[in-house]
């Protein structure tokens, strides 16, 4: 099991996400602490940036970085939003 570190980005994204995108999200990081990558979870390497990875949450989309100790959540919004300034 990964160690779960969570940005004060993430928290802020977090208190923003209606209640039932974070009731999604709570069960996807379960999946992701065993497991960071796998066709259940829809997720993708991004192009941009080292180590970026993204799930899916409905129309929502988890940031996330991982390493063989810990997995770092950086932000959870909107796909239309997401992805801008994660440089």
């Amino acid at each position: 099991m990964l160690s779960i570190f969570v940005t004060l980005q993430f928290k802020r994204d977090l208190d923003k996400v209606p209640k039932d995108i974070k009731l999604r999200a709570d069960f996807l990081l379960a999946i992701l602490q065993v497991g960071p990558v796998g066709s259940a979870l829809k997720s993708k390497k991004l192009k941009i940036g080292k180590n970026l990875w993204r799930a899916r949450v409905g129309a929502y989309r988890l940031i996330y970085s991982f390493d063989s100790k810990s997995l770092v959540l950086l932000r959870i919004r909107h796909r239309r939003d997401v992805y801008r300034n994660l440089n």
